[in-house]
């Protein structure tokens, strides 16, 4: 029996009734049961190779980053008071950095008694060899002949981009001959600025160790443009061969 025309009108309200409740139906689904991996799920999916980290995730998973290497750590004697403690720590992530990682320095004297110690926080950029230096340590009149650097806690590591990092070079060091005064410029050639980057400089004695070191804040070098850093030291030190100066980005 063929339907009369309201009939076939209630049929087709019917119809577009039963398509919308799908479509809602399907949004449903798609929201809650198939939804695009993300970094920050709190699960391992997608390329990731652990729970949010690896693949296409920019923090690497702990068990795949590597630790990053203590070179070295001095203390050197600013003044009759006055110590900076400086550590060479060598990233073993190529292309990645770590942001507000804590530290500490202990000084120790020569019946290696705890003198002082300095907790602080610095960023590990991705480069290979980051200097870490902390002026102006009061120990009274106590003399610190050696000390000890540590991290507090494994770093956790990011993918940096290459591109997002400013290209800086080093040029025109001049050192006096007594090693208490350094200058340099330094160049930056992307076409943005940089803004607060660390400069440290370390120098070494012709046995190649360590002898005094310093830091400068360099608040922002303009895009294709330079600025020059002066370091300078209150008791010169015989016997500078060298010159090593370290340039950390603000990443």
């Amino acid at each position: 029996m063929a339907l009369s025309w309201s009939g076939r009108r209630q049929l087709m309200y019917y119809g577009v009734g039963l398509i919308i409740l799908l479509v809602v139906v399907y949004a449903v689904w798609v929201s809650f049961f198939n939804t695009p991996p993300t970094c920050s799920d709190g699960k391992q999916d997608g390329t990731e190779l652990g729970v949010d980290c690896g693949g296409s995730c920019a923090l690497l998973c702990q068990d795949t980053a590597h630790d990053p290497t203590v070179l070295w750590a001095r203390p050197f004697q600013t003044g009759a008071n006055t110590y900076t403690a400086a550590a060479y720590i060598q990233n073993n992530n190529l292309g990645a950095g770590a942001k507000s990682v804590q530290y500490s320095f202990q000084l120790f004297d020569d019946t290696n008694s705890l003198v002082k110690e300095i907790d602080g926080t610095t960023d590990l950029p991705p480069v290979p060899v980051v200097p870490i230096i902390a002026p102006n340590i009061s120990v009274g009149n106590r003399t610190v002949t050696h000390v000890q650097f540590a991290f507090a806690a494994a770093p956790a590591w990011y993918k940096i981009p290459a591109k997002s990092l400013p290209t800086l070079f080093v040029s025109q060091q001049n050192l006096a001959g007594d090693g208490s005064r350094l200058s340099a410029t330094i160049s930056n050639q992307t076409l943005f600025d940089a803004k607060n980057v660390t400069v440290a400089a370390v120098l070494f004695d012709s046995q190649g160790v360590a002898r005094a070191a310093s830091k400068s804040l360099v608040q922002v070098i303009p895009a294709q443009s330079a600025s020059q850093v002066v370091f300078t030291w209150p008791i010169g030190t015989p016997d500078i061969v060298r010159a090593e100066i370290t340039v950390l980005p603000s990443f």
